[in-house]
């Protein structure tokens, strides 16, 4: 397997990489002019919705290895690969797995390789991003939604309760975040790191905002973090291990912010989910 930069997102560790292993479910590629959709029962169905232009989906070969994640390339194409549908619930609704339920079964187990162009109209054509951008633009989760809509059959709703949470403070120490070496590049980490069982504090962040940061720390808490921050802009930061004992991802977490100046408070807050009514495999065309 070739090395890769990791990061995690939705609870889910990815990597750009080579990967080889395991068998995949078997579905024909399918490739589709999409239309925008009209009268749907969800959100997502409103004819002023986003579309991709053409998409194709493929069950995802692991023997013949391949790109992990969402990736976004200059001119608009979009490039995801061996998501399951959770991970695609994730990039389009830019929701942590823990805040989505009632997904079937095979929602885990089946990984599909997606490849889509969006109308020479839309602001992802012309927009101005890194040669490999790894975090989709509001326009392309809206593209996303659409795309689970028509292919896979989505329907869903939303909603919002009162629960734990946690909030990312200004510390009281003073911030050890710098401005950006490369502010023109994607947004990278912002996540404490788990190996053999071990936290040891180590972390890094490139072209991170706060919300951004929020979001990453999220996923290892399973639990929303707001940011409180107050901070504009994009930041990069990098700490080095502190404990190499420590088997506490929590305390790591708490322990990290502290080190960066910023800190982490438990409260009660909104909590969104996101309710699957229904969903199916995607549809041949």
């Amino acid at each position: 397997m070739a090395k890769c930069i990791a990061y995690r997102c939705g609870g889910f560790l990815l990597c750009f990489a080579m990967v080889a292993c395991g068998s995949s479910t078997a579905l024909h590629g399918q490739t589709s002019t999409s239309p925008k959709i009209t009268g749907s029962q969800t959100e997502a169905g409103s004819a002023q919705m986003p579309a991709f232009e053409v998409s194709t989906i493929k069950p995802h070969d692991f023997n013949h290895g391949g790109m992990l994640g969402f990736i976004s390339y200059p001119g608009g194409r979009v490039f995801v690969g061996a998501a399951n549908l959770k991970m695609l619930l994730y990039f389009a609704f830019d929701l942590q797995s823990f805040q989505i339920s009632g997904v079937p079964a095979w929602a885990d187990k089946n990984r599909y390789d997606i490849e889509a162009l969006p109308p020479a109209s839309s602001e992802s054509r012309t927009a101005v991003q890194p040669p490999m951008k790894a975090t989709p633009s509001d326009e392309q989760r809206k593209m996303l939604q659409n795309l689970l809509v028509e292919r896979f059959g989505l329907k869903f709703h939303r909603e919002t309760k009162e629960g734990p949470v946690y909030l990312l403070l200004r510390g009281k120490g003073q911030l050890r975040l710098e401005a950006p070496a490369h502010p023109e590049g994607d947004s990278r980490g912002g996540v404490i790191m788990m190996q053999g069982g071990i936290a040891d504090g180590s972390a890094f962040g490139l072209n991170i905002s706060m919300p951004f940061l929020a979001r990453q720390l999220s996923s290892n808490l399973d639990l929303p973090v707001l940011d409180r921050t107050g901070l504009p802009g994009l930041y990069d930061f990098q700490l080095e291990p502190d404990d190499p004992t420590n088997h506490d991802m929590t305390a790591a977490i708490v322990d990290a912010m502290n080190r960066l100046g910023l800190k982490l408070k438990a409260a009660k807050g909104p909590v969104e989910t996101i309710v699957i009514d229904s969903v199916t495999e995607p549809t041949e065309n």
